[in-house]
């Protein structure tokens, strides 16, 4: 890669020193700007809405019955993934993870030290979960 000065001096080789400024900073203005970038990267599993768009998650959902439970997601190795936590102190549970298409990809409790990203999807309108 050119270095700042190498390349100042290359363009402003035969300009005349103002001219040369402005150019270098459009060039670097160029650069800077048209490295951003718009993506949004707030989708889960490349849609907007997992819970309406995914119809194995809407299932899962609607099965929970539970107000104890409640389904996360989390990034495991760079990827999606959806587990249950259940908040009752009184029950011993074991959570499943899946992935963006439903397949299970392991127990929770071995994966959970790599998630990254954890948010809570969905909880029931009367959860008995405390979150302080």
């Amino acid at each position: 890669m050119l270095s700042a000065s190498l390349l100042y001096n290359y363009i402003c080789k035969r300009m005349k020193k103002r001219v040369c400024n402005w150019v270098v900073y459009g060039v670097i203005s160029l650069v800077v700007f048209s490295s951003c970038s718009n993506d949004d990267d707030t989708s889960t599993c490349k849609v907007e809405n997992p819970l309406e768009e995914l119809s194995w998650l809407n299932e899962w959902v609607n099965t929970v019955t539970d107000d104890y439970e409640y389904i996360k997601t989390a990034k495991y190795l760079g990827n999606d993934v959806f587990y249950n936590v259940y908040c009752n102190p009184v029950v011993n549970y074991v959570s499943s993870t899946y992935n963006c298409e439903g397949d299970f990809i392991g127990f929770t409790a071995e994966l959970r030290s790599e998630f990254t990203a954890n948010s809570i999807l969905w909880i029931s309108e009367n959860s008995k979960c405390s979150f302080e």
